[in-house]
């Protein structure tokens, strides 16, 4: 496989965070230039280390000059790029375990067991399997590989879909992004051959691609301004509604969840107290994105009945 100038750029911004991270102490420049500037001359490793701190910044590493001796030495920001200690109680952890249930049950989130992992420091109740139960890591199908490494090196893609009303055709898609959603995986993408890309651009389940081919010679151009969760639904809202749900929202809650829900829905003020109303697919899962929001499910009774046993089912767990 061809290794573009990008890729070369990603691997050295991933050994210059493991680094830091586990540096006992500074780094000398002329270590971190012997390291992963080699073939760079001084001037050149400055700019380049420079840019490259930059992006350590946005990865969340901030890299700052260190003490000085007879060079310059470098070493992370421990204040400002890793979190301090965290004391979290039962009814936090409670509220983290709904939060965060719906990645450790995601089979298409490759980092669940990290995931789970990390909240164990935190909290014996992620140590073990949950109330909620937690799903198991289902294999990459072909078609899926095939659609990681389109995306990977921009290139099209030749498929052959079947679509919800069971009619298979041939498409040619330029791939944008994926996510996972209630268990299953979503590309968006182009249909290249309907037009020039961008023009139709839609989702695509991949569980309804039989084959899947990377095009080498058709090259893609994701658009500067595409982001994969603008098009990820609520998980709630997947699939054709089947009712609307109501929630009584508190007002310390107001501005997060708009956020959150991004423009879905409908905010209105009754009695004294502020609602939203929003269509969901799956009354289960919205109640679980409720209890994770903080805000108090109040139709219809399948919702909030939904809400009620899994608070009840969590209180089990931790009592």
């Amino acid at each position: 496989m061809r290794i573009t100038k990008d890729d070369d750029r990603a691997r050295r911004i991933c050994s210059l965070a493991l680094a830091f991270m586990n540096a006992p102490g500074p780094l000398p420049s002329s270590e971190v230039a012997r390291r992963f500037y080699p073939e760079l001359s001084a001037d050149s490793f400055r700019r380049a280390f420079s840019r490259d701190r930059v992006l350590l910044a946005a990865c969340g590493i901030r890299v700052c000059e260190g003490p000085r001796g007879t060079e310059a030495t470098w070493a992370a920001d421990e204040g400002s790029s890793f979190a301090g200690e965290l004391d979290m109680g039962p009814a936090e952890a409670a509220v983290l375990e709904i939060a965060c249930q719906p990645l450790l049950e995601d089979p298409e989130f490759p980092l669940a067991e990290d995931l789970r992992f990390a909240l164990a420091k935190l909290t014996r109740t992620f140590a073990y399997p949950t109330a909620l139960g937690t799903g198991a890591a289902r294999k990459e199908s072909r078609a899926e590989a095939a659609a990681r490494d389109a995306l990977v090196r921009g290139r099209a893609l030749s498929v052959t879909y079947t679509d919800a009303a069971g009619r298979t055709s041939e498409r040619l898609l330029a791939p944008y992004g994926t996510f996972g959603l209630r268990g299953a995986t979503y590309l968006v993408a182009a249909r290249l051959d309907e037009g020039a890309a961008g023009e139709d651009v839609r989702t695509y389940r991949m569980d309804r691609v039989s084959r899947a081919r990377v095009l080498e010679d058709v090259a893609v151009c994701v658009p500067e301004d595409f982001s994969a969760a603008s098009w990820r639904r609520l998980p709630f809202q997947l699939g054709e509604p089947t009712g609307t749900a109501s929630f009584r929202v508190p007002r310390e809650r107001e501005a997060d969840l708009r956020r959150a829900a991004g423009g879905r829905g409908a905010f209105s003020e009754r009695e004294g107290a502020l609602f939203w109303e929003v269509d969901a697919s799956d009354m289960a899962a919205a109640a679980s994105w409720a209890v994770a929001q903080g805000i108090e499910p109040v139709a219809p009774e399948e919702l909030v009945r939904a809400a009620r046993e899994l608070l009840e089912g969590v209180v089990a767990h931790a009592s």
